[in-house]
């Protein structure tokens, strides 16, 4: 009898029915919401913690969209800037500019190559008349080809100067494109890149040529404040 029962189609239904039956009793044995809530509460400090978790969740998302709405909008202005980059180089006078320079752009940085005159090789001291209020000079280190320089303000923010001859050789810089908007520039008629910082994480920096040299100049000092000081580099005759 059990084994016929076992295989008995009506009765396997009738089982089935007898267990959901049984599930929606559970179900329907449990508490409204308002009396759970009445008997169960969580302390104060758990709900802060939870309101704080589902806040930066909510920055993250936030966060997500704008960073893949900007890199969108920086293919637009790359290649608006591409055109424009193109009908200034009609000018003969920014075509000499650039003549030396070559960028490459790949998917996860851009590559900025400066090739200038191997006959003039001399190393000039390059220093910067500008500075953001509140820097000061904190460090300057030659370091054979490279002179790297420090400002500092009373924050513990820094700003990075470092500039090299150019006349040595080819000249390659690397600016991470994920994280960065990057735009053509001019800088006292000379061919320069502006790098703004997508994310507060990283610097804006820009990199421009003086006298033959290739100059960097990065911080998390707005890009306005950057350009600034790159305006106002001169050079000297190395003592």
């Amino acid at each position: 009898m059990d084994n016929i029962r076992a295989n008995d189609p009506v009765f396997e239904a009738l089982f089935k029915q007898a267990v959901i039956d049984d599930y929606i009793d559970e179900i329907d044995s449990i508490p409204p919401n308002e009396d759970l809530t009445k008997k169960y509460s969580f302390s104060p400090q758990f709900d802060l913690r939870m309101k704080k978790l589902f806040a930066r969740v909510r920055r993250k998302e936030i966060t997500l969209k704008i960073t893949k709405y900007s890199q969108k909008i920086a293919v637009v202005l790359l290649v608006i800037s591409t055109v424009f980059f193109g009908v200034l180089l009609i000018n003969p006078e920014v075509r000499a500019a650039v003549g030396n320079v070559v960028v490459e752009w790949f998917e996860k940085f851009t590559s900025i190559t400066f090739t200038g005159d191997r006959k003039n090789t001399e190393k000039k001291e390059l220093r910067a008349e500008y500075l953001p209020d509140g820097y000061s000079q904190s460090l300057i280190e030659d370091l054979g080809n490279l002179t790297y320089i420090e400002f500092g303000d009373s924050l513990g923010n820094k700003i990075r100067f470092s500039y090299r001859p150019s006349g040595n050789g080819v000249t390659g810089i690397s600016i991470d494109n994920e994280n960065h908007i990057i735009e053509n520039y001019m800088i006292n008629g000379n061919f320069a890149f502006v790098a703004t910082a997508t994310d507060n994480d990283f610097e804006n920096g820009i990199v421009f040529t003086v006298e033959n040299h290739v100059a960097e100049i990065w911080g998390k000092a707005p890009v306005d404040e950057l350009i600034k000081m790159a305006e106002s580099v001169v050079a000297h005759k190395a003592n």
